[in-house]
């Protein structure tokens, strides 16, 4: 990448003096029915925005929210909130003393080249393959680090593999801005990509233009395919024990990937942390790839007996901490605390197996929840589990994964809400790779809304991207080739030497970072020492703004994530589920018994014969058939349906038709519910539950034979009627 002539430290003040006067928002825009919010400045004069369109006509205003302190920046901000701004569009805000604000757009798909962008930023890191101009473009580039013959460092010797041994470790991501591979880094990475498949596929439909492009796969799992190829080179099949990384003695200098291939590269000792990663990542790419047993013949039995074969090495070996050893200079991965580790593998393979021994470990191992990082993955653990939780219970409590995911979603709204900036990103959370942090924090955040749809929580994920993408004290838009303030200069080696003007697309910076390690190393100074501001936009700085897949794999996961649950213009078959949830509070039971079953039957009946509707009616009262009747013509089918619908309503406490709704407005297949066996459960429409109050659901009133909506309609009617409740 070409360097600017002129050298950025006599930059610096200049530019964040501007930063601090400038209106900071989405530069890449919002779903039509997001939360929109910007950050003002203190220097506006006016107390009121507008929003303007591309012809400058004004399109929405309200007033600014009151002045807000942000300790991060140690700004006095204000927010301006234009959620109820809908209409597809491109626009800025304008707010008096100030200049207009970068565009910004509304429309339906206002994520998808971003998504894309980000997911295709690991096809361009790839190891062993060249970058094939019709999928790279400007960034093609030759092969580097084939990686089939590669040693076993002293570190790694063991009597089946001495010191020297050759092995071939093909394939795999380059980490960052350096081109070695380190296991514990890509279990992170590869794990939040198989999630964000597995929790939003609906996102991963359309190809992003890889080689794999076309097969019969969606792209995501081709790529995590060639970097879990790679993973499974770094275990030792001898003992089951798991390299902690494959790298050169030394960092290469700044060159091209083919240019760094004249030194030796070696696996580097064995470690529990690596084991484990592995182990987990290994068991959730088994259930992810099982589908595709035609594509990838075995490949998801071999993933599991890996698993499996790496945890048992790891309780044989609890305690093996990696340490660079001395003639090692890349990065270390080094982390000593590992019960995190052991609770998420556990948490795999129990999903995976079901085999106590794991549950025992998941119990053992269990502690406070935090937002992930390569250090600390317990978290992983917990999504997994919420995503599988119906398929657990009862052996695995479903309230408690529901607690530990809300109290931290609470902890990180509430931090949302107080902040200037209106982000759960507090000081302390400036670490190196900040970016990532808040966008992990966005992932709890959402997988607490995918539970219980508390709105705060889709909101507070919502400003985690903001933030990366232009809504952050900087003003940067934090990812490559995206938005109209895009950083320019990141520590990434092909981006540094390939002599393209742009770097390459796609990649999360790093973002600000109090600790400057890099300082003494770079020429262009840090603008302040505040933690929010400490960010430079210049290659030197591998503190601030260097790349890496651990990063990126978040903001793949939260792209699709809110794209996937942010509500949209209902189909005509969809209602919102707090409408839903409104209806299943308001419709509740002081007593149930045979005569109140009797009464909504016959109401239903009655209602039904009026609109010359043939279906099957069932009351339930916990097993006991109180009521039941199939009118003239009705089929014998549909009492398989009423036993389907009614299985569902007893393991959500939902209505049939509140689970069709949640599942088709998450992007999933109604018909295929993870965990569930259809053949038992139906997200159909028309079972409604019959709670009584200080009980709980205690039967089911279900209709069957109309489409799901009309069941369900009828049946909420008939309960309506009995209870006197208004339409």
């Amino acid at each position: 990448m070409r360097r600017l002539s002129i050298p950025l430290l006599f930059l610096a003040a200049g530019t964040a003096a501007a930063q601090s006067s400038t209106i900071k928002l989405n530069q890449v825009g919002f779903l039509p029915q997001a939360h929109k919010l910007a950050v003002v400045p203190q220097g506006a004069s006016g107390t009121r925005f507008e929003v303007v369109g591309a012809d400058g006509k004004t399109v929405f205003e309200g007033a600014l929210g009151a002045p807000g302190r942000w300790e991060p920046s140690g700004e006095t901000v204000r927010v301006a909130d234009f959620s109820a701004l809908a209409q597809p569009g491109t626009y800025r805000l304008k707010v008096a003393g100030l200049a207009l604000s970068d565009p910004f757009a509304i429309k339906p798909d206002a994520y998808r080249a971003l998504g894309d962008a980000a997911l295709k930023a690991y096809y361009f890191n790839r190891s062993g393959i060249g970058i094939d101009a019709r999928y790279g473009g400007a960034w093609a580039r030759a092969a580097g680090h084939p990686d089939d013959k590669v040693l076993v460092h002293v570190s790694a010797a063991s009597r089946a593999r001495p010191q020297g041994t050759v092995i071939a470790s093909p394939k795999g991501w380059y980490d960052a801005g350096d081109y070695n591979k380190y296991v514990v880094n890509s279990g992170i990475s590869t794990y939040t990509l198989l999630a964000a498949f597995e929790h939003y596929p609906g996102a991963f439909k359309h190809d992003v233009g890889i080689p794999e492009s076309g097969n019969g796969v969606p792209d995501i799992l081709d790529e995590a395919l060639w970097n879990l190829e790679w993973m499974l080179t770094m275990q030792d099949p001898n003992d089951g024990g798991v390299y902690h990384k494959l790298t050169n003695l030394r960092f290469d200098g700044t060159v091209m990937p083919h240019e760094a291939n004249r030194t030796p590269r070696y696996v580097v000792a064995k470690s529990t942390a690596a084991a484990l990663d592995f182990a987990a990542t290994m068991a959730a790419a088994g259930r992810v790839l099982a589908p595709y047993e035609k594509q990838w013949p075995g490949m998801a039995a071999r993933m599991l007996a890996a698993a499996e074969g790496a945890w048992r090495w790891a309780e044989a070996n609890p305690k093996a901490v990696f340490k660079n050893p001395a003639d090692v200079k890349t990065g270390e991965y080094g982390d000593d605390q590992l019960d995190d580790e052991f609770f998420w593998a556990a948490a795999e393979l129990f999903i995976a197996t079901g085999k106590d021994a794991y549950s025992q470990a998941l119990r053992k191992y269990d502690a406070p929840l935090t937002t992930p990082s390569w250090g600390n993955v317990r978290a992983l653990g917990w999504i997994s589990l919420a995503q599988a939780r119906e398929r657990l219970a009862p052996s695995f409590d479903r309230a408690r994964i529901e607690a530990r995911l809300d109290g931290l979603a609470a902890q990180l709204a509430e931090t949302s809400r107080n902040a200037g900036y209106r982000v759960p990103m507090a000081s302390k959370d400036f670490v190196w790779g900040s970016n990532a942090m808040i966008l992990n924090q966005a992932m709890m955040l959402l997988q607490a809304y995918r539970l219980n749809r508390k709105p705060d929580y889709l909101a507070a994920a919502q400003s985690g991207l903001d933030y990366v993408l232009g809504r952050n004290a900087t003003g940067y838009a934090f990812v490559t080739g995206i938005g109209a303030r895009p950083f320019l200069h990141p520590h990434h080696r092909p981006s540094m030497a390939d002599g393209v003007a742009a770097p390459v697309p796609g990649w999360l910076a790093g973002g600000p970072n109090p600790g400057q390690q890099d300082k003494k190393d770079c020429p262009a100074p840090y603008p302040s020492t505040r933690p929010a501001l400490s960010y430079i936009d210049h290659d030197c700085s591998y503190a601030a703004n260097e790349v890496a897949i651990n990063w990126n794999a978040p903001l793949v996961y939260v792209t699709a994530a809110l794209s996937t649950l942010t509500p949209r213009p209902m189909d005509k078959d969809l209602v919102a589920l707090d409408l839903l949830a409104r209806e299943e509070q308001q419709l509740q039971f002081e007593r149930f018994d045979q005569s109140i079953a009797d009464a909504i039957g016959a109401k239903i009946v009655e209602r039904a014969r009026n609109k010359r509707q043939t279906v099957t009616v069932q009351i339930k009262q916990g097993e006991t058939v109180l009521f039941t009747q199939a009118m003239p013509g009705a089929s014998p089918d549909h009492l398989d349906w009423i036993r389907r619908k009614n299985n569902l309503v007893k393991r959500t406490g939902h209505s049939s038709f509140y689970t069709h709704n949640e599942v088709r407005q998450g992007g999933g297949d109604h018909d295929a519910l993870p965990g569930l066996d259809m053949r038992d459960y139906a997200a159909h429409g028309g079972a409604f539950p019959v709670v009584v109050r200080g009980q709980g659901l205690v039967g089911t009133v279900t209709v069957s034979g109309l489409p799901g909506a009309d069941d369900h309609a009828l049946a909420v009617a008939g309960v309506k009627d009995y209870l006197g409740v208004q339409p």
